[in-house]
């Protein structure tokens, strides 16, 4: 049987793994004293009887493979509440997300008219139609800016993308964060045309697979949070008979004819394969003897530190409105977004004390000051955060009953211009060193389904290496 080792303990690593479990040697080794990467959970100290997600707290649903590794896993499926929908604050006020756009664009102008007013919706309406961009990849906030305005990518596309990358727009890569959008780029073509052609298929596909129930949700979760995958992931892997290395750093490895050796601060392992399911900045350094352009490459991968503040909130002026909110980085606020979860999924509003609401409050960008907030003590994150809350959404009555402050450091990779053909170099570069593999969310997308597809194609690979 042959052995493979896997460095890294996030969803990659342990996806990695499982799949080749049964039919390898498995021994996946994590740098932390715990496994889940971005996914973990908290019970604000034994407060709340629920595990509140503190880091992904939801997954794509039109995309199977969350889905469909959670029903293996014998998980139950949650979606969000579609009493509630999610706002974005503009101006100082909270407004109605639009519905009907791709990530902040719509296919027509009068959609986003109550958001933007008048003025910077007709500047949407009369879309200026540009060049076809020179190469294959553009800056998604310039090329908006340029053919629909800079209120539409301000007010709405931004905080939309800030979301899933925690990023700015005008550094994010066109093609690597919203590809669907690429053609009207590369082809000179009008974006609201492209928009609206997206928007009408998407209806007659949640059309056809509602079969005249609700629609189809766009995103899901687990009841017990998203983080449940880990520990039904590590059950697995050690029911076939896995190994799993905790708080153990591996300092280098090193390949000898076709036979891959590991070091780490307290053994060696040696194995016939090998995989990297490490940040950028952490394979850069291991493959740096192996593979140095690659490396190279790597190297050049900005992250995004953030941090999560999930609280427990006594209600003192009525329930909840919404599912939430989003803040545009103009705004100047402290927090850029938060989530009412126990109004958003219904399992954890069932499980808390009435009068009460479970909420989460995110801070941090690519691109903020040093110090602005990584600076602060957790009291400070949590206070400043809540008084942010509090004005947001006009409730200075209510008060934190329990909170707590999260910090995830170097935990979000930017996909700037050009990142699709980086990586295309790198596994260029990767697949001519027998055994060796790299997966994570530095290559193919951020989000769960990407990082679960990306181990999966992994695990494929190794399998069907010739002993």
């Amino acid at each position: 049987m042959r052995h493979i080792t896997i460095v890294g303990g996030g969803i990659s690593g342990l996806v990695t793994a499982h799949r080749l479990a049964p039919d390898h040697r498995v021994t996946l080794i994590e740098a932390d004293s715990r496994l889940g990467g971005c996914l973990h959970s908290t019970t604000l100290n034994g407060t709340v009887p629920v595990g509140l997600d503190t880091g992904a707290e939801a997954s794509l649903y039109r995309r199977p493979e969350t889905k469909d590794l959670a029903a293996e896993l014998g998980l139950d499926v949650e979606f969000p509440s579609t009493k509630h929908s999610s706002r974005v604050l503009s101006k100082g006020r909270l407004h109605a997300i639009p519905k009907r756009t791709v990530m902040g664009v719509p296919g027509d102008s009068t959609e986003v008219r109550d958001l933007l007013g008048p003025a910077a919706s007709e500047r949407v309406a009369h879309e200026v139609i540009t060049a076809p961009i020179d190469g294959g990849d553009v800056s998604l906030g310039d090329f908006l800016s340029d053919r629909l305005g800079a209120d539409l990518v301000d007010t709405l596309v931004d905080p939309l993308l800030g979301g899933v990358y925690a990023g700015r727009c005008r550094d994010l890569s066109l093609a690597a964060t919203v590809p669907a959008l690429l053609p009207a780029a590369a082809e000179g073509t009008s974006v609201l045309e492209l928009v609206e052609t997206l928007l009408a298929a998407r209806d007659a596909q949640s059309a056809a697979l509602a079969d005249g129930k609700t629609p189809r949700p766009v995103f899901m979760s687990l009841i017990g949070g998203i983080n449940r995958l880990v520990p039904a992931l590590v059950e697995g892997i050690r029911e076939h008979n896995g190994t799993i290395h905790t708080d153990t750093r591996v300092n280098s490895v090193h390949v000898d004819n076709g036979r891959w050796t590991v070091e780490t601060e307290d053994f060696s392992l040696e194995s016939d394969g090998l995989v990297l399911a490490t940040p950028a900045h952490v394979t850069k350094d291991l493959i740096a003897e192996v593979a140095p352009r690659s490396a190279s490459m790597l190297a050049s991968v900005p992250y995004a530190s953030t941090a999560l503040i999930p609280a427990l909130v006594e209600l003192r002026e009525g329930e909840l409105d919404g599912s939430g909110f989003l803040i545009p980085p103009t705004e100047k606020s402290f927090i850029k977004a938060s989530t009412f979860v126990s109004n958003k999924w219904p399992w954890t509003g069932e499980r808390i004390p009435a009068g009460t609401a479970l909420i989460r409050m995110s801070i941090g960008r690519y691109g903020d000051e040093p110090g602005v907030w990584q600076d602060c003590t957790d009291e400070e994150l949590i206070s400043q955060a809540f008084d942010d809350w509090q004005a947001t959404v006009g409730r200075s009555s209510d008060r934190l009953i329990a909170a707590e402050a999260h910090r995830w450091e170097r935990a979000l990779p930017q996909y700037l211009p050009g990142h699709g053909e980086m990586v295309a170099r790198i596994d260029e570069e990767i697949n001519d060193i027998a055994g060796l593999e790299l997966a994570g969310s530095a290559y193919f997308g951020v989000g769960i389904p990407a990082c679960i597809s990306r181990a999966e194609t992994v695990a494929r690979r190794i399998t069907s290496m010739q002993t």
